[in-house]
Protein backbone atom coordinates (compact mmCIF):
# COMPACT_ATOMS: atom_id res chain seq x y z
CA UNK A 1 0.00 0.00 0.00
CA UNK A 2 2.62 2.24 0.92
CA UNK A 3 4.69 1.40 -1.93
CA UNK A 4 1.42 2.50 -3.90
CA UNK A 5 1.48 5.59 -2.28
CA UNK A 6 4.44 6.71 -3.28
CA UNK A 7 4.23 5.58 -6.72
CA UNK A 8 1.09 7.99 -7.33
CA UNK A 9 3.21 10.75 -5.18
CA UNK A 10 5.26 10.82 -7.95
CA UNK A 11 3.46 10.77 -10.46
CA UNK A 12 1.60 13.58 -8.96
CA UNK A 13 5.36 15.72 -8.77
CA UNK A 14 6.39 14.57 -12.05
CA UNK A 15 3.19 15.72 -13.89
CA UNK A 16 3.39 19.33 -11.59
CA UNK A 17 6.48 19.78 -12.67
CA UNK A 18 5.91 19.07 -16.33
CA UNK A 19 3.16 21.84 -16.06
CA UNK A 20 5.06 24.14 -14.59
CA UNK A 21 8.12 23.98 -17.21
CA UNK A 22 5.78 24.27 -20.32
CA UNK A 23 4.16 27.47 -18.31
CA UNK A 24 7.51 28.50 -17.61
CA UNK A 25 8.36 28.54 -20.92
CA UNK A 26 5.36 29.95 -22.30
CA UNK A 27 6.09 32.85 -19.99
CA UNK A 28 9.61 32.98 -21.41
CA UNK A 29 8.21 33.87 -24.94
CA UNK A 30 8.88 37.93 -25.44
CA UNK A 31 6.07 40.03 -26.09
CA UNK A 32 6.49 41.47 -29.56
CA UNK A 33 5.81 44.95 -29.68
CA UNK A 34 4.13 46.25 -33.22
CA UNK A 35 3.76 49.16 -34.93
CA UNK A 36 0.82 50.70 -36.81
CA UNK A 37 2.12 53.41 -39.45
CA UNK A 38 3.37 51.85 -42.06
CA UNK A 39 7.05 51.06 -42.65
CA UNK A 40 9.17 52.77 -45.38
CA UNK A 41 12.06 50.28 -45.91
CA UNK A 42 12.75 47.02 -45.86
CA UNK A 43 16.22 44.89 -46.29
CA UNK A 44 16.19 41.42 -46.92
CA UNK A 45 19.63 39.79 -47.32
CA UNK A 46 20.46 36.47 -47.67
CA UNK A 47 22.95 34.24 -49.56
CA UNK A 48 21.01 33.92 -53.39
CA UNK A 49 18.99 37.67 -52.14
CA UNK A 50 19.40 41.11 -51.73
CA UNK A 51 17.08 43.41 -51.70
CA UNK A 52 16.46 46.99 -50.65
CA UNK A 53 13.01 48.80 -50.77
CA UNK A 54 12.13 52.19 -49.55
CA UNK A 55 9.37 53.73 -49.90
CA UNK A 56 8.81 57.74 -51.20
CA UNK A 57 5.84 59.76 -51.76
CA UNK A 58 3.46 56.46 -51.04
CA UNK A 59 5.45 55.06 -53.72
CA UNK A 60 8.07 52.05 -53.66
CA UNK A 61 11.47 51.76 -55.09
CA UNK A 62 13.41 48.72 -55.17
CA UNK A 63 17.61 48.60 -54.77
CA UNK A 64 19.89 51.46 -56.59
CA UNK A 65 18.11 51.60 -59.89
CA UNK A 66 14.87 52.34 -58.10
CA UNK A 67 12.54 50.37 -60.04
CA UNK A 68 9.27 51.00 -59.24
CA UNK A 69 7.63 48.41 -56.69
CA UNK A 70 4.57 46.64 -56.58
CA UNK A 71 2.75 48.10 -53.11
CA UNK A 72 0.74 44.90 -52.87
CA UNK A 73 3.20 42.49 -52.98
CA UNK A 74 6.15 44.81 -50.72
CA UNK A 75 3.63 45.41 -47.56
CA UNK A 76 2.84 41.65 -47.96
CA UNK A 77 6.48 41.49 -46.33
CA UNK A 78 6.13 43.64 -43.72
CA UNK A 79 2.43 42.06 -42.90
CA UNK A 80 4.45 39.00 -42.38
CA UNK A 81 7.34 40.71 -40.55
CA UNK A 82 4.85 42.07 -38.35
CA UNK A 83 2.12 39.72 -37.70
CA UNK A 84 4.12 36.27 -36.91
CA UNK A 85 2.95 34.17 -33.53
CA UNK A 86 5.69 32.93 -31.70
CA UNK A 87 4.95 29.37 -30.72
CA UNK A 88 7.30 28.10 -28.41
CA UNK A 89 11.27 29.03 -27.40
CA UNK A 90 13.31 26.17 -28.93
CA UNK A 91 16.98 27.17 -27.55
CA UNK A 92 18.74 30.03 -25.68
CA UNK A 93 22.34 28.51 -26.10
CA UNK A 94 22.97 29.30 -29.62
CA UNK A 95 23.19 25.72 -32.02
CA UNK A 96 22.23 28.58 -34.60
CA UNK A 97 24.05 25.73 -37.42
CA UNK A 98 21.38 23.11 -36.81
CA UNK A 99 18.32 25.62 -37.67
CA UNK A 100 20.03 27.70 -40.46
CA UNK A 101 20.32 30.84 -38.77
CA UNK A 102 24.26 31.50 -39.45
CA UNK A 103 24.77 34.42 -41.76
CA UNK A 104 25.16 31.75 -44.80
CA UNK A 105 22.52 29.90 -44.12
CA UNK A 106 19.95 32.18 -42.74
CA UNK A 107 17.81 35.06 -44.42
CA UNK A 108 17.93 38.54 -42.27
CA UNK A 109 15.13 40.65 -42.31
CA UNK A 110 15.37 44.40 -41.09
CA UNK A 111 11.57 46.71 -41.56
CA UNK A 112 12.21 50.74 -40.38
CA UNK A 113 9.87 53.56 -40.34
CA UNK A 114 11.27 56.73 -40.07
CA UNK A 115 14.57 55.55 -39.85
CA UNK A 116 13.78 53.82 -36.70
CA UNK A 117 14.07 49.75 -37.08
CA UNK A 118 11.01 48.22 -36.15
CA UNK A 119 11.96 44.72 -35.96
CA UNK A 120 14.71 42.97 -37.57
CA UNK A 121 14.73 38.93 -37.98
CA UNK A 122 16.62 36.19 -39.17
CA UNK A 123 14.79 33.45 -40.70
CA UNK A 124 16.19 29.69 -40.86
CA UNK A 125 14.80 26.06 -41.39
CA UNK A 126 11.00 25.23 -41.98
CA UNK A 127 9.53 22.98 -38.84
CA UNK A 128 8.90 19.39 -39.26
CA UNK A 129 5.50 19.88 -39.59
CA UNK A 130 6.20 22.40 -42.56
CA UNK A 131 3.74 24.85 -41.34
CA UNK A 132 6.21 26.37 -38.81
CA UNK A 133 9.59 28.55 -39.01
CA UNK A 134 12.40 28.69 -36.60
CA UNK A 135 13.94 31.99 -36.26
CA UNK A 136 15.41 35.13 -33.98
CA UNK A 137 13.92 38.33 -33.17
CA UNK A 138 15.41 41.21 -32.80
CA UNK A 139 18.94 40.50 -32.13
CA UNK A 140 17.83 38.39 -29.12
CA UNK A 141 20.27 35.06 -28.84
CA UNK A 142 17.18 32.97 -28.31
CA UNK A 143 15.54 30.60 -31.05
CA UNK A 144 11.79 30.64 -31.10
CA UNK A 145 9.71 28.39 -33.61
CA UNK A 146 6.81 30.39 -35.26
CA UNK A 147 4.18 30.65 -37.49
CA UNK A 148 2.77 32.81 -40.04
CA UNK A 149 5.75 33.55 -41.27
CA UNK A 150 8.25 31.25 -43.94
CA UNK A 151 11.35 31.34 -45.16
CA UNK A 152 10.58 31.09 -48.72
CA UNK A 153 8.27 34.06 -48.35
CA UNK A 154 11.31 36.17 -48.42
CA UNK A 155 13.72 34.41 -50.76
CA UNK A 156 12.66 36.52 -53.89
CA UNK A 157 13.71 38.61 -56.86
CA UNK A 158 13.44 42.08 -58.13
CA UNK A 159 11.58 40.48 -60.65
CA UNK A 160 8.84 39.08 -58.46
CA UNK A 161 8.43 42.88 -56.59
CA UNK A 162 8.42 45.30 -59.63
CA UNK A 163 5.28 46.87 -60.50
CA UNK A 164 3.94 45.51 -63.73
CA UNK A 165 1.23 47.51 -64.48
CA UNK A 166 2.28 49.37 -67.76
CA UNK A 167 -1.05 51.43 -67.22
CA UNK A 168 -4.76 51.09 -66.68
CA UNK A 169 -7.66 52.61 -68.60
CA UNK A 170 -10.79 52.12 -67.98
CA UNK A 171 -13.17 50.87 -70.99
CA UNK A 172 -16.04 53.91 -70.75
CA UNK A 173 -12.66 56.15 -70.45
CA UNK A 174 -11.59 55.47 -74.19
CA UNK A 175 -12.49 58.32 -76.31
CA UNK A 176 -10.96 56.34 -79.73
CA UNK A 177 -7.82 53.82 -80.39
CA UNK A 178 -6.18 52.43 -83.37
CA UNK A 179 -3.90 49.62 -84.57
CA UNK A 180 -1.57 49.56 -87.19
CA UNK A 181 -0.52 45.75 -87.09
CA UNK A 182 2.38 44.46 -90.33
CA UNK A 183 1.46 47.96 -92.02
CA UNK A 184 -2.10 48.28 -91.64
CA UNK A 185 -4.21 50.47 -89.55
CA UNK A 186 -7.46 50.15 -88.19
CA UNK A 187 -8.76 53.51 -86.53
CA UNK A 188 -11.96 52.70 -84.44
CA UNK A 189 -14.18 55.45 -82.55
CA UNK A 190 -17.16 55.69 -80.62
CA UNK A 191 -20.34 55.38 -83.05
CA UNK A 192 -21.82 58.60 -83.61
CA UNK A 193 -25.37 57.32 -84.10
CA UNK A 194 -25.22 55.08 -81.62
CA UNK A 195 -24.86 58.44 -79.26
CA UNK A 196 -27.71 60.05 -80.84
CA UNK A 197 -30.33 56.66 -79.90
CA UNK A 198 -29.03 57.18 -76.21
CA UNK A 199 -30.17 60.65 -76.47
CA UNK A 200 -33.81 60.08 -77.75
CA UNK A 201 -33.78 57.23 -75.25
CA UNK A 202 -32.90 59.14 -72.11
CA UNK A 203 -35.72 61.79 -73.33
CA UNK A 204 -37.97 59.37 -73.94
CA UNK A 205 -40.08 57.47 -71.39
CA UNK A 206 -38.25 53.86 -70.98
CA UNK A 207 -37.68 52.12 -68.52
CA UNK A 208 -33.95 53.03 -66.59
CA UNK A 209 -32.96 49.61 -67.30
CA UNK A 210 -33.76 49.63 -70.61
CA UNK A 211 -31.73 52.87 -71.22
CA UNK A 212 -28.43 51.69 -69.65
CA UNK A 213 -28.86 48.63 -72.18
CA UNK A 214 -28.60 50.77 -74.99
CA UNK A 215 -26.24 53.31 -73.58
CA UNK A 216 -23.39 50.74 -74.21
CA UNK A 217 -20.90 52.65 -76.45
CA UNK A 218 -20.70 51.21 -80.03
CA UNK A 219 -17.71 51.33 -82.22
CA UNK A 220 -17.20 51.16 -85.81
CA UNK A 221 -14.07 51.41 -88.19
CA UNK A 222 -13.32 54.38 -90.25
CA UNK A 223 -13.24 53.63 -93.80
CA UNK A 224 -15.49 50.64 -92.70
CA UNK A 225 -18.75 52.52 -91.38
CA UNK A 226 -20.77 49.94 -92.81
CA UNK A 227 -19.59 46.82 -91.41
CA UNK A 228 -21.29 45.90 -87.88
CA UNK A 229 -17.86 45.08 -85.49
CA UNK A 230 -18.64 42.37 -82.97
CA UNK A 231 -19.15 43.83 -79.52
CA UNK A 232 -17.28 41.20 -77.59
CA UNK A 233 -14.29 41.15 -80.34
CA UNK A 234 -13.61 44.83 -79.56
CA UNK A 235 -14.42 44.35 -75.94
CA UNK A 236 -11.62 41.74 -75.81
CA UNK A 237 -9.32 44.97 -77.62
CA UNK A 238 -10.36 47.46 -74.71
CA UNK A 239 -9.79 45.27 -71.72
CA UNK A 240 -6.41 44.83 -72.62
CA UNK A 241 -5.90 48.24 -71.80
CA UNK A 242 -7.38 47.93 -67.84
CA UNK A 243 -4.98 47.04 -66.71
CA UNK A 244 -2.20 46.44 -69.31
CA UNK A 245 0.52 44.38 -67.42
CA UNK A 246 3.85 42.99 -68.16
CA UNK A 247 4.87 39.69 -68.03
CA UNK A 248 8.28 40.48 -67.40
CA UNK A 249 11.19 43.49 -67.05
CA UNK A 250 14.39 41.88 -69.10
CA UNK A 251 17.18 42.94 -68.07
CA UNK A 252 19.82 44.85 -70.46
CA UNK A 253 17.01 45.33 -73.42
CA UNK A 254 16.67 48.22 -75.05
CA UNK A 255 14.56 49.92 -78.24
CA UNK A 256 17.90 49.24 -80.65
CA UNK A 257 17.96 45.93 -79.95
CA UNK A 258 14.29 44.85 -79.49
CA UNK A 259 13.59 43.99 -83.24
CA UNK A 260 11.36 45.63 -85.78
CA UNK A 261 8.06 47.35 -84.90
CA UNK A 262 5.35 45.24 -86.01
CA UNK A 263 2.56 46.28 -84.07
CA UNK A 264 1.24 50.38 -82.86
CA UNK A 265 -1.50 50.94 -80.82
CA UNK A 266 -2.56 54.44 -80.15
CA UNK A 267 -5.70 54.85 -77.00
CA UNK A 268 -7.20 58.13 -76.74
CA UNK A 269 -9.12 59.15 -73.37
CA UNK A 270 -10.03 62.24 -71.37
CA UNK A 271 -7.14 64.41 -72.41
CA UNK A 272 -4.54 62.05 -72.65
CA UNK A 273 -3.21 59.44 -75.85
CA UNK A 274 -0.75 56.50 -74.74
CA UNK A 275 1.15 54.74 -77.25
CA UNK A 276 2.24 51.05 -76.94
CA UNK A 277 4.86 49.37 -79.31
CA UNK A 278 5.40 45.87 -79.72
CA UNK A 279 8.55 44.24 -81.45
CA UNK A 280 9.28 41.44 -83.42
CA UNK A 281 12.37 39.85 -81.17
CA UNK A 282 11.07 37.51 -77.97
CA UNK A 283 11.90 36.42 -74.67
CA UNK A 284 10.63 33.49 -73.66
CA UNK A 285 8.28 33.28 -76.21
CA UNK A 286 6.87 36.73 -75.50
CA UNK A 287 7.43 39.68 -77.62
CA UNK A 288 9.28 42.41 -76.35
CA UNK A 289 6.88 45.63 -75.86
CA UNK A 290 7.55 49.38 -74.93
CA UNK A 291 5.02 51.83 -73.63
CA UNK A 292 4.87 55.87 -73.54
CA UNK A 293 3.79 55.32 -69.69
CA UNK A 294 6.95 52.83 -69.27
CA UNK A 295 10.70 53.78 -69.46
CA UNK A 296 11.51 49.94 -69.23
CA UNK A 297 11.33 47.47 -72.37
CA UNK A 298 8.98 44.93 -71.04
CA UNK A 299 7.93 41.36 -72.48
CA UNK A 300 4.09 40.84 -72.98
CA UNK A 301 1.91 37.60 -73.76
CA UNK A 302 0.80 35.91 -76.60
CA UNK A 303 -2.45 35.78 -74.48
CA UNK A 304 -1.81 39.85 -74.82
CA UNK A 305 -0.63 40.73 -78.48
CA UNK A 306 -2.91 38.34 -80.50
CA UNK A 307 -5.77 40.75 -79.53
CA UNK A 308 -3.57 43.14 -81.51
CA UNK A 309 -2.58 41.60 -84.29
CA UNK A 310 -5.61 42.45 -86.09
CA UNK A 311 -5.14 40.92 -89.87
CA UNK A 312 -8.03 41.86 -91.48
CA UNK A 313 -11.16 44.20 -90.31
CA UNK A 314 -13.46 40.87 -91.01
CA UNK A 315 -11.53 39.41 -88.35
CA UNK A 316 -13.77 41.84 -85.78
CA UNK A 317 -16.95 41.41 -87.58
CA UNK A 318 -19.86 40.15 -86.56
CA UNK A 319 -19.96 36.55 -88.48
Amino acid sequence: MKNKTVITLGLIIFFSALLVIKNWNCGSLPELETWYEPADEINIKGKDVSLSMVKKDNSWFINEQAYPGDAELIESLERKARDFKLLDLVSDKGYYDKYDLTDENGISVTIKGKGKVLRKLIIGKTGSTNNHTYLKVNDRKEIYLASGIMKNDFTISVADLRNKKIFDVKKPDVKSFSINYNGKTFDFILNPLKNETIKKDLNSDNKKKDVDEKSRPGWICKGYEKMNLNVSSVNSILEQFSPLRAAEFPENVEKKNAGNSICKVTIVYADKKIELEIYSKKDKGMNYASSSESKYIFTLGSWQTEKFFIKSITDLAVK
